[in-house]
């Protein structure tokens, strides 16, 4: 069959030109960039499926998904076991035949993990199977350095071998790497120098990806020589994409007052449209705490005869107030979950979603009013990308 149809099978629409050329061409690319919302991430599930199936020799064994953040972790393995499922479904490929296990605090895919009462899979005892790890850095850059985070040391050296050996390493929203983008390519330079078994290869992603970012001891000298992969014409052209490249956002700047939580909020209630999602991402965790209670303090507001600080006048009439950080526990971050796949309904109050920069990369979100706090251009631009994502 054609990759179109195979693509369109996976996920549910037809793949873009530049999404097609990554899965058919011969020989891998090295950087994607592309505008957010345009499906880095189906870009890259999709081809490598597909190759595995197709062409197995071209591509590593294992799929190493690397991510700077839980989020982006848990909405990358939901979008994956879903394509995965819908290909078994329509017999395009064998039950089981690839496994999809996840690396992060907290939830490591390992049957040996303490008190676990989940059925896990056992990706490092089965090398011979392919499977798809998706991981925040620190965990698996921590397994491919030999020195791998909640895990035994008597197994590091098992997990060094499988993640340096017959693997695609991708490293999305690169911008938030930090140290770990400039490890990630001094790894790719010594693989290269001392040879692996199998393919391996490394693939970096980013909407304002700079091959500047790039340089390291041992990797500078390829940078020359680095296959780039972008938007074509005919990418542009197509309506979905041309009406996200395109969507009208205007911008204009915050009054003083909104430097400090009370006008921040007071600024929001102000601008907020009821059947909307406003969105509000500010740079530290007690801004975002602080703006969350005036706001609830100017939509619930406490009577002064009652002295429990829990206790509150609720509005119907109010919208949805959520709170979005870093610093919630794993219960808490599940239900993010309904909140990123749902928008507020027409005729309701709307909601009002105040976060970090958690909510800035990789989380497919839209908003009709965003206000930021000032940031690095890399994500200002992430953080525009979740106003009017649509066009």
């Amino acid at each position: 069959m054609e990759y179109q149809d195979f693509f369109q099978t996976a996920f549910g629409y037809a793949p873009f030109d530049y999404q097609t050329r990554f899965a058919t061409d011969a020989t891998l690319n090295d950087l994607i960039k592309a505008p957010t919302g345009a499906g880095k991430t189906a870009t890259i599930i999709g081809g490598y499926l597909w190759k595995r199936l197709h062409c197995a020799e071209s591509i590593g064994r294992r799929l190493v998904y690397c991510l700077p953040m839980r989020t982006l972790v848990e909405q990358t393995r939901d979008v994956t076991k879903q394509a995965i499922k819908n290909l078994e479904e329509a017999g395009l490929v064998e039950k089981d035949r690839f496994g999809v296990c996840v690396l992060m605090g907290g939830e490591v895919s390992d049957k040996r993990a303490a008190n676990s009462k989940k059925k896990q899979c056992e990706w490092d005892t089965e090398p011979e199977k392919e499977f798809i790890l998706i991981g925040t850095q620190d965990m698996l850059l921590s397994r491919a350095l030999n020195r791998g985070y909640a895990m035994s040391p008597y197994r590091w050296p098992l997990h060094f071998g499988l993640l340096n050996n017959d693997c695609l390493w991708v490293y999305d929203e690169v911008q938030l790497m930090s140290d770990g983008l400039a490890t990630s390519t001094q790894m790719a330079a010594l693989r290269e120098a001392f040879q692996t078994v199998g393919k391996s290869q490394s693939i970096w992603m980013s909407a304002t990806l700079s091959t500047d970012w790039l340089k390291s001891v041992d990797f500078s000298a390829k940078l020359p020589s680095l296959k780039l992969l972008e938007l074509s014409d005919a990418d542009r052209a197509i309506l979905l994409l041309s009406q996200r490249l395109n969507a009208e956002k205007v911008i204009q700047p915050a009054p003083s007052a909104c430097r400090q939580p009370a006008g921040l909020a007071a600024f929001t209630k102000d601008h907020h449209q009821a059947g909307a999602q406003t969105l509000i991402v500010v740079n530290r965790v007690n801004r975002a705490k602080e703006t969350y209670q005036e706001l609830q303090d100017l939509y619930h507001p406490q009577p002064k005869k009652l002295k429990k600080s829990t206790e509150r006048i609720l509005n119907p009439a109010a919208p949805e107030i959520i709170l979005i950080h870093s610093r919630f526990r794993p219960e808490e971050r599940k239900r993010w979950k309904d909140v990123f796949a749902t928008v507020p309904a027409s005729d309701s109050p709307g909601r009002i979603i105040i976060a970090t920069q958690v909510i800035e990369a990789g989380v497919d979100i839209s908003s009709r009013l965003l206000i930021t706090d000032l940031a690095p251009y890399s994500s200002l631009v992430q953080r525009f990308g979740r106003c009017n994502r649509n066009g």
